[in-house]
């Protein structure tokens, strides 16, 4: 469970990357007229494969996000680690924390790596924030 939480974060967070940089030409196009305006806009994303493409691999992280919330009460192979405790088999009101607070980490990490002038320490405190959150939620569980 652990591991597809991690797994879908990680889908996630780098196809938000590449969402954000695939519909950066959206802001140019210009109607008065709403319907026209909103046509456009939809014609722009169907025929963007720089947008479309991650569109469809972040829906696969959606698919394989929902599988492994089915999964609660599955233990996964890393019962005897040391850490043992974070491989365990998420119930969901450990699990919806845990992969959004990852993909938070991750998408900012890729916005750091495209963009460095975005890391500061404001940035990285607040990512170490919910990142200690979360993972005292998830220690402090019974599994």
């Amino acid at each position: 469970m652990f591991i597809l939480c991690l797994l879908t974060a990680f889908i996630w967070g780098i196809t938000n990357w590449y969402l954000k940089e695939g519909s950066t030409g959206l802001q140019k196009i210009h109607y008065d007229n709403r319907i026209k305006q909103f046509g456009a806009e939809i014609w722009y994303f169907f025929t963007n494969a720089k947008y479309w493409v991650p569109f469809l691999l972040n829906q696969c992280g959606s698919v394989l996000y929902y599988y492994s919330l089915s999964k609660t009460g599955i233990i996964s192979y890393f019962e005897n680690l040391t850490f043992s405790k974070l491989f365990f088999s998420l119930d969901i009101s450990t699990a919806v924390p845990v992969t959004n607070a990852l993909t938070l980490v991750v998408t900012y990490v890729c916005d750091v790596i495209s963009h460095p002038q975005l890391l500061n320490s404001r940035f990285v405190l607040g990512m170490l924030c919910v990142s200690s959150g979360v993972a005292l939620c998830v220690l402090s569980k019974d599994h």
